[in-house]
C-alpha cells in the first residue's frame, strides 16, 4: 500500500460485520465513476470509523469538514496577507483543494447548512470549484469521493441533495449476543494494544487493497451487455425512479461489484444489490388508500386492529358493530337512578363516568404537514426554529455571508472589510503616511448577512369523544398522531396538545418544543362520550387569537383531529339546534389571517358520510384522511428481488 499508515488506525478489516457498507466503500475506490456515498444508521453502529478507517487500506487522505465549517475554510478564499503585502490576489486554498485525490469526509452531513452541502456535492460531481467572491474569480479541479454519515433515528435529508449521492447503504446494529461480545473483545484488544492489533490484521487489510487495485483494472475496460442495461432500465422504471441518475449508478455499481469477485460479467445477485444501494433513497414512496383493483375495496393502510384488547375494557357488548352509533340519550343504569347494593354504592356504573383507554396503535413514516402546505412562503425571521433558513432582519443568528452597506453603525463583518481592502494597501500607504496596519475606506465597509430558522407552531386538538372508541379508531389516532409527532420533533416544531370530549377541553401540553412529553399524554389519554365541537373550535379560536399576537412570525397551524360528528351544542341544554350545524356556521366565522388549519378525518367507512370534508372547507383547511398521511414503506431487497423476477 502507498502512503504513510498511522498505525494506531482502526484496520478496516477488523470492523466486524457492515459488509455491504465495506463492500460499498470498496466498489467506491475502485470506480473512479462512483462519486458520493451516504451511510445512514443508528447512533454508535460503527458509521464513523467504517468511513475513517478507509484511508488505511487505500493509502489516501482522509479530509474531515468540520460542523462549523465557513465558506472560505470550505472553498478557499483571499490570500490576505498576500494581497497586503505584496498587492497580489492570489487564492488561500480550502478543504476541497486538500481532498483532491484524498477522501473527503462529512459526519452528521444532515446538521450541515443546505448551502454548504449542495456546494461540497455540486464540486465532488463535478470535479471543479468555482469562486466568484469578493475581489476573487478562479477556479480549481477537485478530484475526491465524498464519504458521509448521519444518523436515521431522528435526522432529515432532502431528497434532491439524497439524489446526489451514487450509493446509500443502512447500517443495522448487531442485535446477537455473539455479535456484541465479538465487536467488545475487538474494542478492547485494540485499546490495550493498537500496534499489535493493526498487526493482526495487516494481511487482511493488504488483501483488500489488492482486491480493490484489481477490481479497478477490470472495471477500466468492462463492456455492459445490452441485457443488463435493460434489465436495470426496467427496474428503475417499474419502481418509478425520477431521472437518471439511479440508471446510471445502479450500472456502475454492478459492474463494481462483479469486478470485485473478479469477474467481467454481470450477473442477476449485481443487478439486485446495486438496485437495492443505488435506487432505495431515490424510490417514490406511495401514499393514501390502497385499493384492490379487483374487488374495488378501499383498504386501509394504517391498519386497524378489531381484535384489540383495548376493546375488551369497554363497558358495552357492541362494540365491534362498526356501523352501530352509540344514541345520545341511550338509556342506562347510573350513579343516581340505578339501584344499589347493600353498602349503599350504585349497582351498576355510569358509561358516562367509565372513560376508556386505549393502547397506541402502530406507528408509520409520515408526510410532513409543513411542506405539504405553504413551506415556500419566506420572510424575515424574528424566531428561530429548525424549518428552513431566513434573512435576519437583526443581528441575532449565524454569520453566512457579507454585503455593501452604507449605514452609520452596521453589524460590521471585519473579515470581509479586510479581505475588502487587502488588495489596495499597498498604493494606500504609498499616498498616506501613516502607522496604521491596514488602512480601511468607507468603500470597503461590509455587514454581515445573518440567518435565522424559522419557527412552526402546530397544535393538535384531538377528538376524544365516544365515536371515536366505539368503531375502534382511537388506537390509530394514537398511533398516527405519535407520527406526526416523530416528524415534528425531527423539524423543532412547537407542538401543543387539546382534547375535547363533554367532560372538558384541556390544553394537556401549550406549544412547547418538548414533544416527546406528548407520548405519555397520548398513552394516558381517556375517552369520553359525546363531542362539544362547537365549544372546541371557539376555545381553539380564542387562544391561538392571543397565540398569534405573542409569535406573529411563526407559521401556525391547527390540526384537528375528528369525525367533525358534533352532538353537542354551545349551550349543552339547547336541544333544537343541530350541534353539526351550529359548529359549521362558527367554523365560517373563524377568520385568522396569520393561522391556518389542517383536518384529519378519522371516520374510517368509506360508505358513511365524511362531516369532517365539511368542516375542512368551512376552515379553508387542508384534509386528509389517516390514510393520507401514511408513507408506505417496503422491505427494501424484497422489493427489489420483486421488480427483478418480473423482468429478468
Amino acid at each position: 500500500m502507498s502512503g504513510n499508515v498511522n498505525p494506531t488506525y482502526y484496520p478496516f478489516s477488523a470492523i466486524y460485520g457492515m459488509e455491504q457498507t465495506k463492500k460499498a466503500l470498496m466498489c467506491a475506490m475502485a470506480n473512479p465513476r462512483i462519486k458520493a456515498v451516504l451511510i445512514k444508521g443508528p447512533s454508535g453502529t460503527g458509521k464513523t470509523l467504517v468511513a475513517r478507517s478507509l484511508g488505511h487500506i487505500t493509502g489516501k487522505s482522509i479530509v474531515n469538514v468540520p460542523l462549523n465549517v465557513t465558506d472560505e475554510q470550505l472553498f478557499g478564499c483571499l490570500d490576505i496577507e498576500t494581497a497586503v503585502k505584496e498587492g497580489k490576489i492570489t487564492l488561500q486554498e480550502g478543504l476541497l483543494h486538500r481532498a483532491d485525490n484524498n477522501i473527503l469526509y462529512m459526519d452528521d452531513i444532515n446538521l450541515f447548512e443546505h448551502r454548504i452541502i449542495t456546494g461540497v456535492v455540486d464540486a465532488v460531481l463535478s470535479k471543479k470549484v468555482l469562486i466568484e467572491r469578493e475581489n476573487l474569480s478562479t477556479t480549481y479541479d477537485v478530484n475526491t469521493v465524498l464519504i458521509a454519515t448521519m444518523n436515521s433515528d431522528n435526522t432529515y435529508l432532502s431528497p434532491s441533495i439524497l439524489d446526489h449521492f451514487d450509493i446509500c447503504v443502512n447500517v443495522e446494529p448487531s442485535m446477537d449476543e455473539t455479535g456484541r461480545e465479538e465487536i467488545l473483545m475487538r474494542g478492547i484488544e485494540f485499546d490495550e494494544d493498537p500496534e499489535a492489533f493493526v498487526e493482526k490484521y495487516a494481511s487482511q487489510d493488504n488483501e483488500v487493497h489488492d482486491r480493490i487495485i484489481k477490481a479497478s483494472e477490470i472495471v477500466e475496460n468492462f463492456v455492459v451487455t445490452d441485457d443488463v442495461r435493460r434489465t436495470i432500465a426496467e427496474v428503475c422504471n417499474t419502481m418509478k425512479i425520477d431521472g437518471h441518475r439511479g440508471d446510471l449508478t445502479a450500472t456502475n455499481l454492478a459492474l463494481t461489484l462483479a469486478a470485485l469477485d473478479g469477474r467481467s460479467e454481470i450477473d442477476e445477485n449485481d443487478v439486485v444489490e446495486a438496485t437495492t444501494l443505488c435506487l432505495n433513497h431515490r424510490l417514490k414512496v406511495p401514499k393514501g388508500r390502497r385499493v384492490d383493483k379487483k374487488q374495488k375495496v378501499a383498504r386501509s393502510s394504517v391498519g386497524f386492529n378489531t381484535e384489540s384488547p383495548a376493546i375488551k375494557k369497554l363497558p358495552h357488548d357492541t362494540i365491534k358493530d362498526e356501523n352501530k352509533e352509540l344514541k345520545p340519550n341511550e338509556a342506562v343504569l347510573d350513579a343516581e337512578t340505578g339501584p344499589s347494593d347493600d353498602s349503599g354504592e350504585p349497582k351498576y356504573k355510569s358509561k358516562e363516568a367509565e372513560d376508556v383507554i386505549t393502547k397506541i396503535g402502530e406507528t408509520f413514516k409520515t408526510i410532513d404537514l409543513f411542506e405539504d402546505t405553504e413551506a415556500g412562503k419566506r420572510g424575515t425571521a424574528s424566531a428561530k426554529g429548525k424549518r428552513f433558513q431566513q434573512k435576519s432582519g437583526d443581528r441575532s443568528g449565524r454569520y453566512v455571508g457579507a454585503r455593501i452597506t452604507d449605514e452609520k453603525n452596521p453589524d460590521l463583518a471585519f473579515d470581509a472589510t479586510v479581505r475588502a481592502s487587502a488588495p489596495y494597501q499597498l498604493k494606500r500607504h504609498q499616498e498616506n503616511d501613516t502607522d496604521m496596519a491596514i488602512i480601511i475606506d468607507k468603500s470597503d465597509m461590509r455587514e454581515k448577512i445573518r440567518e435565522t430558522r424559522s419557527s412552526s407552531t402546530f397544535l393538535f386538538a384531538v377528538d376524544a369523544s365516544g365515536s371515536m372508541i366505539i368503531r375502534n379508531r382511537m388506537m390509530a389516532v394514537k398511533g398516527a398522531i405519535l407520527s406526526l409527532l416523530k416528524e415534528h420533533y425531527v423539524k423543532k416544531d412547537r407542538v401543543g396538545f387539546l382534547t375535547f370530549n363533554e367532560k372538558a377541553i384541556t390544553m394537556l401540553l401549550p406549544p412547547s418544543r418538548e414533544v416527546e412529553v406528548i407520548y405519555k399524554l397520548l398513552d394516558d389519554l381517556a375517552i369520553g362520550r359525546r363531542t362539544p365541537l362547537s365549544a372546541a373550535l371557539q376555545y381553539i379560536n380564542d387562544y391561538m387569537s392571543m397565540y398569534v399576537k405573542k409569535r406573529p412570525n411563526d407559521d401556525c397551524y391547527v390540526v384537528l383531529v375528528t369525525d367533525g360528528e358534533a352532538n353537542v351544542c354551545l349551550d349543552p341544554n339547547d336541544e333544537t339546534t343541530d350541534p353539526i350545524q351550529e359548529a359549521l356556521e362558527l367554523a365560517k366565522r373563524i377568520n385568522l389571517p396569520t393561522l391556518k388549519w389542517i383536518v384529519i378525518d378519522t371516520e374510517k367507512r368509506h360508505d358513511a358520510h365524511h362531516y369532517a370534508v365539511d368542516f375542512a372547507k368551512a376552515l379553508n383547511a387542508r384534509y386528509y384522511t389517516l390514510d393520507d398521511l401514511k408513507i408506505e414503506t417496503y422491505e427494501e431487497i424484497h422489493l427489489v428481488r420483486t421488480a427483478n423476477a418480473k423482468i429478468i
